[in-house]
């Protein structure tokens, strides 16, 4: 979903870009979702000065241009194969309900188009897809997404959770207001046998430009997850 047809995520970007822009930055950064590092956990930053690492336990991943190309449920052979080794490691593998995809198209509303969309994902990948309600669009479903966690015996505690997603205004700002861990696929979704065809739009790309001046130029790295309640 373009950003600009979220107008109260697009506020909340520029309020955070105002303000407090390192909030938009990711914990970690990979160019697809291929790459990630299993366990995720000890690749994350140190919580605290002592070098401990988060005990991570629950995975939120986005659907366009992260797992099929924007606006599709078309799965590459290499995404699912990718998605199974998620399921099956050490972090994931204790709860069926662990990993969690979360769009702003594929269960987004209650149309018929969306709630397909959602059934598809969830026979072919055997993953939940969170059915959001429709004032509560990423990045403000975070609420929805904990007590999904905890209803199903996954984590009461947001800094137990990953976000990963291809939006620093979406999937990034979302693991931020929830308090929990955030991974940028920078480059968004690439089929391997050609990685040069580029799937993300006009927003995706200024987002690229404004996290490479943000590191780059100003030096700026994400904050740690804000602690408090989890929901």
């Amino acid at each position: 979903m373009p950003l600009f047809s979220n107008v109260p995520a697009l506020r909340l970007t520029l309020a955070y870009a105002l303000s407090e822009p390192s909030s938009l930055l990711p914990h970690r950064t990979i160019p697809t979702l291929l790459p990630l590092p299993l366990p995720i956990g000890p690749w994350l930053p140190s919580l605290n000065s002592t070098g401990k690492k988060p005990t991570i336990r629950a995975l939120v991943l986005d659907k366009d241009n992260t797992l099929c190309p924007p606006e599709t449920t078309k799965l590459h052979q290499s995404y699912i194969n990718k998605l199974e080794k998620l399921k099956q490691s050490d972090e994931f593998s204790h709860n069926p309900h662990s990993i969690l995809i979360v769009s702003n198209t594929a269960g987004s509303s209650s149309s018929a188009e969306h709630e397909a969309e959602a059934k598809l994902l969830e026979k072919e990948l055997g993953i939940p897809v969170l059915r959001q309600h429709p004032d509560r669009k990423k990045p403000f479903c975070g609420p929805d997404i904990l007590a999904h966690f905890k209803d199903h015996g996954v984590t009461e505690d947001a800094q137990e959770i990953v976000v990963v997603g291809d939006r620093l205004a979406t999937d990034v700002l979302l693991a931020r207001e929830m308090g929990s861990w955030s991974v940028w696929t920078r480059d968004g979704w690439r089929n391997p046998e050609t990685p040069g065809r580029d799937y993300r739009g006009f927003f995706g790309r200024m987002e690229s430009r404004f996290e490479r001046f943000m590191r780059g130029g100003l030096g700026r790295t994400a904050p740690l997850p804000k602690t408090g309640p989890s929901s």
